[in-house]
């Protein structure tokens, strides 16, 4: 089964088909459960309780994740208090008190009258205040209302004294870091009496109001404006529990009249504009301050006895003294639940939830406070760790993780951190723990307040994500403990925390506790966390991101096949899919190692998270597909594919990465009062420094898919592959063959949507890195200059819209961007360069740089200086020159033609031609006689080619230009005559622009350039312009095209042309008997007769003028050619000849008109006609042998030759066969398989003797051959000796001696004949075959006048080769 589909997929849909795999990520991240449901609260008026079972807070101990405990804090740093704070204890006489805020990193200590502000992070910058005579009994940092004081005042510190309450303001220095050092300003900014009203804490809203907690139970407001007003004062208090009277009434005669009931807690939540406070006795109380936030109204206050009572109903098996005392109240902000908003802890670490509203209501005011769930506290069941929170002296609460201080004593304190960070999207809270203890008892805890950017407008629910979504940006929590030894800082560790501290704790991934990791979370939340890692580019983070990397592939899983006839059912904690069943990993690098997972147990209730499996998408398909019967496991049975964790994980990480502005728009409308009236701007809806960060995450992302996709994220072949294991039913149909080509298949089509999630990070990371840009240069002014209907399109694209379709868009701000250098003057160099750096897919230099070279031609057109206009126009050369990207050549030659820039033309295109082909592999090619299957060097070719084109089409037009029109113009209408076109040049300059850029062409030294030139200039029929052109490229050029392969005739005429005009005679010669042999129709065997003439006619003019040997034998062997083309007409001719009818006459016109295949000449001519000699020549070519074939063909040869000369004269005779069988010997001699020497030699010796032939033509036409002289030798000496009795048979028994003799003549007189090195053999041999002969004819009888002739011819010869 294939999906040939997703090969064929264009780049807009791999854009398209990853940014729905973002978008289903980011909507699985939005499936985090509100609080309410959480905590199974279905309505307000059904509360429950939680913690009473073991999945409450699960062990991971024993829920086999094989983790012990995960640390959930780690101990940052102890900072004891400054020293001179610690005299300052000797020095107390009434109060001290100590507290923190964190707003500006900075704890407080008040001694008596005296209060003390220093950095808890190192002790340093103390900063004290002693303007106050009383005791401070109370203290605060506030942020003040807007308007009211000057811009450097950044907060406001309140502090109470029994006698008057004091605002006093806090600025910082201007330094690099925002609260580096604080001064407090000497004089009080106001300052009011408290009228004995003893202020137990005191809180500011986030709009500045400031609200204190009386002892005498009332809440007060501290009420500060600029001006006085006509009934109210600069600054008052304001008493908000009794009525409005109380102002005009004193407060010691309130406080008579009401049972005193301090108010120890007041609490803001600043995202509903509620105000919640605790007294001492436990009544809780709710103020609703307006939607507004600038009101205030009391709502409701219930005492602890009916908070115990309703609790007590709810978690009826739990002993009522755990729901008092209360210790601590939180809000819950609306960010954590829409329908839960007040949390209370009471001192046995129980949490009591309540609401102020109806549930589903949560846009309406508050109206009550309803106790809705009891969350117990880890120990309170026999089955879990015995420890459990006791004497919580002290709490905090806020965003799901939960701090308890537990009293072990005076001198020490336990910390408790409860979280559900380990657990998201389960469906119902689940928590993990874990203590620490503290030294000396703590008198404060907060939390370092980083800022937290504003939810992009797309997030549907409101609510914050898991912390598991937001922890590759957002930094750990930090908490910090005060107590009088000094500040505990502690960091609550995200997964990734913990993640990292287990792979440097077991040196890498290869442990039960990093698998246990893997085991806790999904496959593909702990591919995703490890990916936060492995993408670190920090250099003190890579043995951590290395062992990161390894976990991530060695756990990340494979693609699978699944296969069902039921939805479904989701895994125990960790992946969907059996993630972790037998799941064979493997990591590239390294030797592939199957990891085996024990499963996990059955859990309880809720511990299912919410993931099955991913299906890939196409288009608008899902990638569910109904097998045929060969590939399912029976009908009906649906199968999918199951992607792996290591696939999931990147996606669900970038999606992560890009979730603030994945669904937000790009712009929005700014409207701006400008002297032509109301403007209404385009601007970015993205910070410049926000994007800087998600651009840094995106490249060390795609550094990482990059880096890694040549090692293929999935596993090899040969992993083991084994199918779900919730389908061992369906799956045992089907044999190991069919399964494994399944999960090959799908671990195919994973690596296809790996592309396409690749494509889409290198979109997105040039699309920010284009917007900071843009944002840098002021966005608003370059949306300005688009068009109507591109500002349209660009208000209503978000940035996942802008990323997948908006490529033009991006191309158009571009060149908005570039065009505002221009139209400033300024040089586009720079920018240029660094948007080249940034999107290189989305600029191309082309559009900078033409938009310069345009400007620079329009000021060389405009300017009257022959000077200034030369120096533009180079300009605008070296302009286009120095053009990475390929130009549109054409367009631009045009623009240089158009100001008769013609030089431009030839250095611009000749420097193109060697930019696209920098490493010269068209020449390469090209002199390689351009193999069909060198692909590159094909493109590479006619890439240059293009660019030489632009050259010889300015040639032409300069050509037609300087040509004089001799036709008449025809008017086109009645009128006047048109008037001349201004445009056009006069002949004149025609011809001097056409000359110049002759001579510039002809002086490059590009190659193939000059072929291209040639190559036109013979398609123009300008040949005679070829032979005056003095290049040393004309001449391989004619060879090339003169008929290695092709055999041009033209260009052949003109190579011989060309050498004859060089006097260069002997080349002449042999390009003339080049032409004579090539094949073609395009030349007939008679006019190959004609040049081969020619040819013996240059050659002997070569010989005339210097006579050499070697020139001589290229004369005699042309001479032989000619006879060879003589006979091959008489091969025409004989079978002309021949006796025949139509199938002659065919024959003969197919041999006119074209060459023929070897086995159509075989089998239609030679053999079917009888012609031996090419028969011959066919068996040599297709290399077949045959001895006795050879051998026949031979002797038929011989004997059609003879036959054909049996009329002439013996002389005549001899010279007509020598001739022929010399054309045809030369041709085999190299191949001694097709020319049988000994037995031509013989043969032709035999007819000879038979027909009475003069001596010595036999071996005179074997040395015209080629045959050595020493082996021809020899085998005469053979053929005697064999003593064949033929001799004797036509009375010539002293034939072959006397041949003998005249060959050792002849070799005797023309030693050159023999090699240099084979001379002294020759002599050494030819004395002893002497010898022998002598003797042999001694013994024969001496009457034999021819006898005694042979002895004494050798006598003479043996005295002559003694001299030598």
């Amino acid at each position: 089964m294939s999906y040939g589909s997703h090969s064929a997929l264009s780049h807009q849909d791999m854009l398209d088909t990853a940014g729905r795999l973002v978008d289903r990520h980011l909507q699985e991240d939005r499936t985090s459960l509100d609080l309410s449901e959480l905590l199974r609260v279905p309505m307000h008026t059904q509360p429950s309780v939680s913690g009473l079972h073991d999945f409450d807070y699960p062990s991971l101990l024993e829920t086999s994740t094989g983790l012990d405990a995960l640390s959930e804090v780690s101990h940052v740093k102890r900072v004891p208090l400054p020293p001179e704070l610690v005299e300052q204890f000797g020095r107390m006489q009434c109060n001290c008190m100590m507290g923190l805020v964190p707003e500006i990193e900075r704890a407080w200590l008040s001694i008596d009258s005296d209060i003390f502000v220093w950095k808890y992070e190192d002790g340093g910058d103390l900063a004290y205040f002693d303007g106050i005579n009383e005791t401070i009994l109370s203290a605060a940092l506030v942020k003040p209302k807007k308007g009211i004081f000057q811009s450097h005042i950044q907060y406001l510190l309140v502090l109470a004294t029994p006698v008057d309450i004091v605002l006093l303001g806090v600025s910082f220095s201007n330094t690099n870091a925002e609260f580096d050092e604080m001064h407090l300003l000497p004089e009080p900014l106001f300052s009011i009496p408290t009228d004995n009203t003893y202020i137990m804490s005191i809180l500011g809203t986030e709009s500045g109001r400031i609200f204190m907690a009386g002892k005498d139970g009332c809440l007060y407001e501290l009420a500060y404006q600029a001006d006085d007003g006509w009934f109210s004062r600069k600054c008052r208090k304001v008493n908000h529990s009794t009525s409005s009277l109380s102002f005009f009434v004193p407060s010691f005669l309130n406080f008579s009249f009401s049972e005193e009931d301090p108010l120890v807690q007041i609490q803001v939540d600043n995202t509903r504009n509620i105000l919640y406070g605790r007294t001492e006795k436990g009544t809780l109380q709710v103020y609703d301050l307006g939607a507004d936030g600038k009101g205030l109204s009391k709502v409701a206050a219930i005492p602890l006895q009916n908070i115990v009572h309703n609790a007590s109903h709810i978690a009826r098996t739990i002993d009522r003294s755990n729901f008092k005392p209360l210790v601590h109240i939180a809000p819950i902000t609306s960010s954590e639940s829409s329908n839960v908003h007040l949390v209370a802890i009471t001192q046995t670490g129980l949490r009591l939830y309540f609401t102020t509203n109806p549930f589903g209501s949560s846009k309406s005011r508050p109206s009550m406070l309803t106790l809705v769930h009891v969350r117990l506290p880890p120990g309170f069941l026999i089955s879990t760790a015995p420890q459990r929170p006791n004497n919580v002296h002290m709490a905090y609460y806020k965003q799901g993780c939960m701090l308890l201080m537990a009293s072990q004593g005076e001198s020490s304190d336990l910390l408790w951190t409860i979280g559900s960070d380990s657990f998201p999207f389960q469906n119902q809270l689940m928590e993990s723990h874990s203590t620490v203890p503290v030294d000396g008892r703590t008198w404060s805890v907060g939390e370092l307040d980083y800022y937290h950017p504003p939810l992009p407008a797309a997030e549907s629910t409101g609510r914050d994500p898991p912390v598991v979504v937001t922890q590759h940006t957002q930094p750990p929590r930090k908490f910090i403990i005060l107590s009088a030894q000094g500040s505990h800082i502690l960091s609550k560790l995200r997964p990734v925390d913990q993640l990292r501290q287990l792979l440097i704790d077991c040196q890498g991934p290869d442990s039960e506790e990093v698998k246990a990791f893997f085991r806790l979370h999904k496959i593909e939340q702990s591919c995703a966390t490890c990916l936060i890692l492995a993408c670190s580019r920090m250099a003190s983070e890579q043995q951590v991101a290395d062992w990161a990397k390894m976990a991530f592939f060695q756990y990340g899983g494979e693609a699978q096949y699944s296969y069902s006839d039921r939805p479904m059912m989701p895994s125990n904690i960790g992946p969907a899919g059996g993630g972790f069943g037998n799941m064979s990993m493997f990591s590239p690098g390294g030797p592939q190692q199957p990891h085996n997972f024990s499963s996990f147990p059955t859990p309880a209730p809720g511990m299912h998270p919410n993931q099955a499996s991913t299906p890939l998408m196409y288009g608008n398909q899902t990638m569910y597909q109904h097998m045929d019967m060969s590939m399912s496991g029976g009908p009906g049975y649906m199968q999918n594919i199951t992607f792996s964790g290591k696939h999931n994980g990147i996606c669900l990480y970038l999606s992560r990465i890009l979730r603030p502005i994945w669904e937000s728009m790009v712009t929005k409308e700014y409207p701006c009062q400008t002297p032509q009236g109301k403007l209404i701007y385009l601007t970015c809806n993205f910070a410049s420094e926000d994007l800087g960060v998600m651009l840094d995450n995106i490249r060390e992302l795609s550094d990482f898919v990059d880096f890694n996709s040549k090692f293929d994220m999935g596993p090899t072949g040969n992993s083991s592959m084994v199918g779900p294991p919730y389908t061992p039913h369906i799956m045992g149909h089907m044999d190991e063959q069919t399964r494994r080509k399944l999960q090959i298949e799908a671990m195919k089509i994973e690596r296809a949507s790996l592309q396409h999630i690749q494509e889409l990070i290198h979109r997105v990371e040039e699309v920010l890195g284009l917007l900071r840009v843009l944002i840098d240069h002021q966005f608003h002014t370059l949306a300005c200059t688009l068009t109507q209907d591109q500002q349209n399109q660009l208000k209503t694209l978000t940035f996942k819209l802008f990323v997948t379709t908006g490529k033009d868009l991006c191309g158009s701000l571009i060149q908005s961007l570039i065009n505002r250098y221009l139209d400033d003057n300024a040089t586009t160099d720079a920018i240029s360069t660094r948007l080249r750096e940034i999107c290189p897919s989305l600029y191309s230099t082309d559009d900078a740089t033409c938009s310069k070279a345009n400007e620079m031609l329009q000021l060389a057109r405009q300017s009257q200086s022959p000077t200034e206009r030369r120096q533009c126009l180079h300009e605008a050369l070296r302009l286009y020159k120095g053009v990475s990207q390929p130009l549109s050549l054409s367009e631009v030659c045009n623009q240089f033609a158009s100001v008769h820039f013609y030089d431009g033309i030839v250095d611009l295109c000749l420097t193109m031609a060697n930019k696209r082909d920098p490493q010269k592999l068209a020449l390469h090619f090209y002199n390689n006689d351009a193999p069909p299957d060198d692909i590159q060097g094909v493109t590479e070719l006619m890439q240059r080619k293009e660019c030489y084109k632009c050259i010889t089409e300015t040639l032409g037009y300069l050509l037609t230009a300087s040509v004089p029109q001799g036709a008449t113009v025809i008017p086109k209408s009645p009128g006047p005559p048109p008037a001349p076109d201004a445009s056009r040049m006069s002949i004149e300059d025609a011809e001097y622009y056409n000359s110049e850029v002759f001579r510039l062409a002809l002086k490059s030294d590009d190659e193939l350039f000059h072929v291209s030139l040639y190559e036109w200039l013979f398609s123009m029929g300008m040949t005679d312009k070829l032979l005056e052109i003095q290049t040393p490229f004309l001449e391989p050029f004619l060879k090339r095209r003169s008929g290695y392969q092709s055999g041009d005739v033209g260009a052949l005429d003109l190579l011989w042309k060309y050498y004859e005009k060089i006097q260069n005679y002997p080349a002449a010669a042999r390009i003339l008997a080049r032409l004579a042999e090539r094949h073609g129709t395009d030349v007939d065997l008679q006019k190959r007769i004609v040049l081969l003439s020619r040819a013996i006619i240059c050659a002997k003019s070569s010989t005339s003028r210097a006579s050499s040997a070697a020139e001589g034998e290229f004369l005699h062997e042309l001479e032989e050619k000619m006879e060879v083309a003589r006979l091959q007409m008489n091969v025409l001719r004989a079978l002309n000849l021949t006796v025949g009818g139509p199938d002659v006459e065919e024959a003969m016109s197919r041999l006119e008109s074209d060459l023929l295949d070897i086995t159509m000449l075989y089998e239609d001519f030679a053999d079917r006609f009888n012609l031996s000699e090419c028969k011959l020549a066919i068996v040599h070519c297709a290399g077949l042998y045959d001895s006795a074939l050879i051998e026949n063909l031979w002797q038929n040869i011989i004997d059609k030759e003879l036959e054909n000369t049996r009329s002439s004269a013996p002389p005549v005779r001899v010279k007509n066969i020598s001739n022929k069988l010399c054309m045809v010997g030369k041709t085999y001699i190299k191949a001694e398989r097709y020319f049988p020497f000994g037995f031509i030699v013989k043969y032709l010796e035999q007819r000879s003797c038979e027909l009475q032939l003069e001596t010595g033509w036999v071996f005179q036409l074997m040395l015209d051959i080629g045959t050595p002289a020493l082996r021809l030798l020899e085998l005469y000496d053979r053929m005697f000796k064999s003593r064949d009795p033929f001799w004797s048979s036509v009375n010539k028994p002293l034939h072959l001696l006397q041949v003998i003799y005249q060959l050792l003549n002849k070799l005797c007189d023309s030693p050159t004949l023999i090699p240099t090195y084979e001379r002294r053999q020759f002599s050494t041999l030819g004395l002893d075959y002497i010898a022998c002969y002598l003797v042999e004819l001694q013994s024969i009888s001496s009457v034999d006048v021819g006898v005694r002739t042979l002895v004494s011819n050798f006598k003479g010869l043996q005295a002559k080769m003694e001299r030598l």
